[in-house]
C-alpha cells in the first residue's frame, strides 16, 4: 500500500498534519508519484481566507486529475469545517462528491484508522494524547482549540473548540516516554495553557508539569503553543518557576505595544508578561521561542519600536515574525488594514533589529498577504 501525502496548506496553530504525516511515514510506504498512490492523503488543509480556500480546492483538484480510479482519497483540516452558505460555493457538497472521506479537524487519529484498522487497532483516543520521538525528543500532543478570543485568530471564525487527553492518559504517554529512554518531552497543543480546561474545569498544565517534574528519567520540559494570557492570569508562575526541568517556552507575544494588545484582546499588558517571565526565570534558566506579528492593523513604527523594547527585555532565543493576514471572518478586520508595503516594512524593521542582537528571527508568511 503507497501512499501519498498532499501539500501541507495549514498554519501553524494546527499541529495535526505533522502528526498525522509522522504516523503515515513510519508505518507505510510513501510515494512522491500521485499515479502510483493506492491512498492520497490531504492532511492540512486551510480555510483562513478565501485565497486560501481557493488555492486548497485548486491544488487538490490539480491532485484529484492525476490519481489512478482506485486510489481512495482523505481530506482534513480546517477546510472541511462548516461554512456558510453565502462562501464563495458549497465546498461541502464539492468535497463530498470529489472526496472518498471527509475526517473532521480534531480527529487525526480517526483518519488513521479508517487508513489502518489493523496498524492502529491500539490507538483508543479519537484525538490527543498520542506522541512521536524525534531525534531523542518526544512529541506529546496534549490538547487542541483555544476557547481565548485574540481578535485576529482565524480559529475563532472556525469554532475550533478545545480538546484535551485526560490527565491519566497523559500521565501514561509521559511514563511510555520515559521507559523508551527519552530524556526531553515537549508538550504541544494550540494552547497548552488551557489544558484540561474542557474536562476537569480547572488548568492541568501545572500539575502535568509538577508531575513530569518527579519523573526522573524525563531530564527536559518544553511547552509549544504557550499561551501566556492564561499563565498569567491564572498564576502558573510557581510551578514553572521551580520547575527544573522546564527549559523551554514556545508561545505568541505578538506585540509589546500594549495599545496593540488591547487591539488584539491579548489578556496581558507588556508589564505583566515581562514580570511573569522574570519570575519564572528566577530559579533556573528558561529559553523563549516567541512570536510576533508584523503590520498589525494601526500598527505604527512606535508600536514596532516599543515591541523591540520588550523583546530585548526577554531576550528570546528566537522570535518569528508573522506578517499580519487579514479576513472578513475576524474581529481585527474592522479596524484600517496597512498595505502590503507598510507590512512588509515592519517585517523588515523587526528582522533587522533582531539578527543585530543575533536572535533569530525569520519573516513568516511571505505568500499570504492580502490587499
Amino acid at each position: 500500500m503507497k501512499i501519498f501525502i498532499g501539500e501541507m496548506m495549514s498554519c501553524n496553530l494546527n499541529y495535526q498534519p505533522e502528526y498525522i504525516v509522522y504516523q503515515l511515514e513510519d508505518n507505510f510506504e510513501i510515494t512522491t508519484m500521485v499515479e502510483d498512490a493506492d491512498i492520497i492523503v490531504f492532511p492540512g488543509t486551510c480555510s483562513c481566507t478565501n485565497e486560501n480556500i481557493s488555492y486548497s480546492i485548486e491544488y487538490i483538484s490539480s491532485i484529484l486529475k492525476r490519481k489512478k480510479t482506485s486510489a481512495k482519497t482523505y481530506v482534513t483540516g480546517c477546510l472541511t469545517r462548516k461554512f456558510k452558505k453565502s462562501e464563495l460555493f458549497d465546498i461541502e457538497n464539492w468535497l463530498e462528491a470529489n472526496v472518498d472521506f471527509i475526517i473532521p479537524q480534531n480527529s487525526p487519529n480517526l483518519l488513521l484508522k479508517m487508513i489502518s484498522e489493523e496498524k492502529f487497532k491500539n490507538i483508543e483516543k479519537d484525538d490527543f494524547g498520542a506522541w512521536i520521538a524525534y531525534q531523542n525528543e518526544a512529541y506529546l500532543y496534549i490538547s487542541n482549540g483555544c476557547l481565548n478570543n485574540c481578535t485576529f485568530c482565524k480559529t475563532t471564525f472556525q469554532k475550533l473548540p478545545l480538546k484535551s487527553v485526560d490527565f491519566n492518559k497523559a500521565k501514561l504517554a509521559v511514563n511510555e516516554i520515559a521507559m523508551n529512554g527519552i530524556k526531553k518531552i515537549n508538550l504541544v497543543g494550540t494552547n497548552i495553557s488551557q489544558y484540561g480546561l474542557d474536562i476537569n474545569g480547572t488548568y492541568m498544565l501545572p500539575k502535568l508539569i509538577e508531575y513530569i517534574e518527579n519523573v526522573y528519567d524525563i531530564s527536559e520540559l518544553g511547552l509549544i503553543g504557550f499561551a501566556f494570557k492564561d499563565a498569567i492570569n491564572n498564576d502558573f508562575s510557581f510551578v514553572m518557576q521551580n520547575s527544573s526541568k522546564l527549559n523551554l517556552i514556545s508561545g505568541s507575544l505578538e506585540s509589546g505595544s500594549d495599545r496593540i494588545l488591547n487591539l488584539m484582546r491579548k489578556g496581558f499588558t507588556s508589564e505583566e508578561i515581562i514580570q511573569f517571565i522574570e519570575t519564572i526565570r528566577k530559579k533556573y534558566p528558561k529559553d523563549f521561542l516567541l512570536s510576533i506579528i508584523a503590520g498589525f492593523p494601526t500598527e505604527e513604527i512606535e508600536d514596532v519600536k516599543k515591541t523591540l523594547d520588550v523583546l530585548n527585555t526577554i531576550n528570546p532565543s528566537y522570535v518569528a515574525i508573522c506578517r499580519y493576514t487579514d479576513s472578513k471572518y475576524v474581529y481585527s478586520h474592522q479596524h484600517p488594514q496597512l498595505t502590503p508595503t507598510e507590512i512588509q516594512e515592519h517585517a523588515r524593521i523587526y528582522q533587522k533589529v533582531l539578527s543585530r542582537r543575533k536572535i533569530s528571527a525569520p519573516i513568516k508568511g511571505d505568500d499570504y498577504i492580502y490587499n
